[in-house]
C-alpha cells in the first residue's frame, strides 16, 4: 500500500485550478499501474479534521473528534497495488509527482485468511 501524507490545510487553501493540476499530475502513475493490471484500489480521504477516533484505554472507550496529530502531515489518500516486491513499488512511486510538501510511505498489507460474518 502506498500511503500519501500531506498538509490538509495547505491543500484546501489552494485555488481550485491549482489543486486540480496537482491531482491531474498523478495520472502518469495511475495509468502505469492500471495498465500493468496491478492497481487494486485508490481513494482520496476527507481531511483529518473531519475524522473521529474511538480510543480504548484501560478497557474504556471514548469518542474523540479530529484532527489528532501534532504534525502538519495527515494521511490524505492511498493506492493499493499488487507488486512482486518493494523495489517494484518504489520504481512506480517515482512517477508520483511532488505534491507540495508530501511524504509517501510504502507499507505491506498482511495477507491472512479471515472469515468475516
Amino acid at each position: 500500500m502506498i500511503l500519501i501524507y500531506g498538509d490538509d490545510e495547505a491543500f484546501a487553501a489552494l485555488p481550485s485550478d491549482q489543486a486540480q493540476q496537482m491531482i491531474d499530475a498523478l495520472r502518469p502513475f495511475e495509468e502505469t499501474v492500471a495498465c500493468e493490471g496491478v492497481l487494486i484500489g485508490t481513494h482520496r480521504l476527507h481531511p483529518a479534521s473531519s475524522s473521529t477516533l474511538l480510543k480504548i484505554r484501560n478497557g474504556k472507550a471514548r469518542v474523540v473528534d479530529g484532527p489528532f496529530t501534532e504534525t502538519k502531515e495527515q494521511l490524505g489518500g492511498y493506492y493499493l497495488v499488487e507488486a512482486a516486491d518493494e523495489a517494484q513499488v518504489l520504481e512506480w512511486m517515482k512517477l508520483i509527482p511532488s505534491l507540495m510538501d508530501s511524504t509517501l510511505e510504502v507499507r505491506q498489507v498482511v495477507s491472512e485468511e479471515r472469515s468475516v460474518p
